[in-house]
């Protein structure tokens, strides 16, 4: 076999490993919000549909992650009157007892939940892993890695996304 056609094999392989970790560390996976096994700190069930009526921002991380604490962080220092639009829903599948020193650590005025599996069941590998829904429950937009909350026009871009 010649070298060209080594190197062609090579480039073939490589286009299709970089699709591969392209697809699952940095696109975001279409998931059920209805269907996700979800409780509050007390260990008490809590089922998306009661969101339903508000925008809601879904936030998969880790109380150990840089860019996830980054992402809350920027949030959480938005004007008080854009931030009450908002339900922040941070999931994490960490303990219980994780999420809760974490939250009493920052105290964040956000909705803090434990995710009852882990994340790749989800498909979810790589985090801040962000969700907008609208106020029908609709995923109106998907990021992995956290978004950039600090633009005006970009939180007015999704305000109506999620109307």
């Amino acid at each position: 076999m010649s070298t060209k056609w080594i190197y062609a094999i090579g480039l073939v392989i490589a286009v299709f490993i970089g699709f591969y970790v392209y697809q699952k560390y940095r696109v975001a996976p279409s998931i059920q919000l209805s269907q996700l096994n979800l409780t509050n700190l007390n260990g008490e069930k809590v089922e998306i549909e009661q969101f339903k009526g508000k925008r809601v921002v879904v936030c998969f991380g880790a109380s150990w992650c840089i860019n996830c604490r980054e992402e809350l962080e920027i949030i959480s220092a938005l004007n008080p009157n854009d931030l009450q639009q908002f339900e922040i829903l941070v999931i994490s599948d960490e303990s219980r007892e994780k999420i809760q020193r974490f939250k009493d650590k920052t105290a964040y005025p956000f909705t803090f939940l434990k995710l009852e599996t882990s994340f790749s069941n989800l498909g979810i590998y790589s985090i801040p892993t962000t969700y907008l829904v609208n106020k029908n429950l609709k995923v109106v937009k998907e990021t992995v890695g956290y978004m950039n909350w600090n633009d005006a026009s970009t939180l007015e871009h999704f305000k109506k996304l999620m109307d």
